[in-house]
């Protein structure tokens, strides 16, 4: 049969992996998911292309990635066959036949990345997944901050040291925030984003909404790449890839999409 190229949709909770690429240090996502591809098929060795490689710990709803196949498996059925080879932490939620061209990673036009936050004083241990904050938020100067982050800018001030990307420049379509009780929503959508990008502009957002830093502080970190050391890093453990677009009437949606947490 001749090659074909299948489309996946995945779920996961990310905290039991690695993350998405091969680690020498433990199980990663997209290990797991390709052997149990080579076991339900029983036919050679699969290589998936993912739209993210999700870090440690991060979360996704709804992850795309591709593979190429001589398998005669029809693609709608392969949601279901692939259920018992799967550890009850992934899920394949849909599947379809592309062509040729389509690119997961690189076909994409917008990711849509969500960082919860709960503010509380105490630990919630049955809590949805979310960065636990235990300080008082101004949610006015955290709001601002997200207007800050819209538009064409250089984001080399929210990536990470090991980050490998050449150019920093993105153009941030996205970028708000929504509450419900203290549970609180950082959307960010972008075409792609820098390692680590998500949760250091979390992190930040944090920062100024406790007073560690104000508007002006906050524009050195955009504009001049200036990270004070008080910035954290947001945990992982807060953090999930929403959706991924590939056409424009997807896109839309994704711009268009403001549910109320929690998501994940």
């Amino acid at each position: 049969m001749a090659t074909r190229r299948l489309k996946i949709t995945l779920q996961y909770d990310g905290e039991p992996y690695c993350g998405w690429q091969f680690q020498a240090n433990g199980p990663s996502l997209q290990q797991t998911v390709e052997e149990a591809l080579e076991k339900m098929m029983g036919s050679g060795k699969v290589r998936l292309f993912a739209a993210g490689r999700t870090d440690a710990g991060v979360h996704a709803a709804a992850l795309p990635a591709h593979f190429d196949t001589e398998h005669s498996i029809p693609a709608e059925r392969l949601p279901l066959a692939m259920a018992p080879f799967l550890p009850a932490s992934i899920s394949i939620l849909s599947a379809e036949e592309v062509g040729p061209e389509f690119d997961a990673r690189r076909s994409a036009v917008l990711r849509w990345y969500r960082y919860q936050i709960v503010q509380a004083s105490r630990r919630r241990p049955l809590g949805p997944r979310a960065w636990q904050v235990h300080h008082p938020l101004d949610f006015g100067a955290m709001e601002r901050g997200l207007e800050l982050l819209l538009g064409h800018h250089d984001f080399n001030g929210f990536r990470s040291s090991e980050c490998q990307s050449n150019r920093s420049e993105l153009t941030m379509q996205g970028a708000s925030m929504t509450r419900v009780g203290d549970l609180i929503a950082l959307d960010f959508k972008c075409r792609s984003f820098l390692h680590h990008m998500i949760r250091f502009m979390a992190g930040t957002l944090v920062a100024m909404g406790r007073g560690k830093i104000d508007e002006e502080r906050f524009l050195k970190i955009r504009d001049r790449g200036e990270r004070p050391y008080l910035i954290d890093c947001a945990p992982p453990h807060g953090l999930c890839l929403m959706a991924v677009a590939y056409s424009e009437a997807e896109r839309q949606r994704i711009l268009e999409a403001n549910p109320a947490p929690p998501s994940f």
